[in-house]
């Protein structure tokens, strides 16, 4: 199921990640779109500041934006 409550939420890569197109640098920043339930747990839909876009473990981003639970 999706979840879209972080979307917009601003985050960052924790590490280095390998993705289909390509690298994301450690400390790129980004912005979530969505998340959803996987088999190895949580995976998050980023749209990162360089255009690209790529599905991650919630354990590579790191939040940086203030999350205010209503």
């Amino acid at each position: 199921m999706i979840d879209v409550t972080l979307k917009g939420i601003r985050c960052r890569a924790a590490t280095e990640i390998l993705d289909i197109d390509g690298t994301i640098g450690a400390a790129t920043e980004g912005t979530i779109v969505y998340e959803l339930e996987g088999e190895g747990g949580q995976l998050v839909n980023v749209h990162w500041d360089d255009g690209t876009r790529s599905l991650v473990s919630s354990e590579e981003i790191v939040i940086t934006d203030t999350v205010t639970w209503q």
